[in-house]
């Protein structure tokens, strides 16, 4: 939870229980958990992510070295119960038949393929969505963060595109096992009460049971013109940056 220096280098860090560890090189992955704050209608409270203890100290330890910081949000959408949609409304998104490996020591991909399916949203999605703005985050100040590139929540796409109505919202499995969906395309921090009627206007959606709300997450960000193209810091050696500590979207690195 905080960083140890000696002499413009790293040297170590101490974890929240007051254990020491000493490295040569360290590298901060810290994704949204950076001095992270999640936000749920009007309410919001100190978390990485839903149920998690952000990581405060570590972001005085930046200050402390003299690095420039920033805010960020992003956000996500509610997970729905998969057996309460209705997928014959939707279209079947199958994936690749023979699926390639990024990696070179991965020779065949053996896990059993699951379908995505594809649905959207429309003017009722909107009209919920804007008629409780004002229970929104995002556009009643409680959020300063802007959010990284290819992102956006839905109440983003309602403002900002107001000419249209339809948006995609990919339904995917969260895994093999599981009964959670994943409904690309909707990430929001209104209240769960509006998340439940936004939901319930889309194609498919109209019984959905909503398992774990969305939210917005806002979290620090050190400015990435204080890294070298290897992502090693300027001002410490041997401290590496990677991932959304750099004010990218995560994609990037995936």
């Amino acid at each position: 939870d905080e960083l140890l220096f000696k002499n413009q280098s790293v040297k170590g860090l101490r974890t929240r229980s007051g254990l020491e560890l000493n490295s040569r090189s360290i590298v901060i992955t810290t994704g949204t958990f950076l001095n992270g704050r999640i936000h749920l209608g009007m309410k919001s409270s100190p978390a990485g992510r839903a149920g998690e203890k952000p990581s405060t100290r570590l972001s005085r330890s930046f200050l402390d070295q003299g690095f420039e910081l920033g805010r960020l949000k992003t956000g996500t959408p509610p997970r729905l119960h998969c057996k309460s949609i209705d997928f014959s409304k939707c279209e079947i998104q199958e994936g690749d038949s023979d699926p390639k490996p990024f990696s070179f020591s991965t020779l065949k991909i053996e896990q059993p393929q699951v379908p995505c399916y594809m649905t959207y949203t429309n003017s009722q999605t909107a009209e919920i969505i804007q008629g409780n703005m004002h229970l929104s985050p995002l556009y009643s100040g409680c959020i300063d963060g802007i959010g990284p590139r290819y992102c956006p929540s839905i109440e983003d796409k309602v403002v900002k595109f107001p000419d249209r109505m339809s948006h995609h919202v990919f339904l995917e499995p969260e895994g093999i096992n599981t009964d959670w969906i994943y409904p690309n395309g909707i990430s929001t921090s209104l209240a769960e009460d509006v998340q439940w009627k936004l939901v319930r206007t889309i194609p498919g959606l109209e019984s959905a049971e909503i398992v774990a709300p969305g939210y917005a997450v806002e979290y620090d960000f050190v400015l990435p013109t204080q890294l070298f193209p290897t992502l090693e810091t300027k001002k410490v050696k041997r401290l590496f940056h990677a991932g959304q500590i750099n004010g990218t979207s995560g994609y990037e690195e995936a």
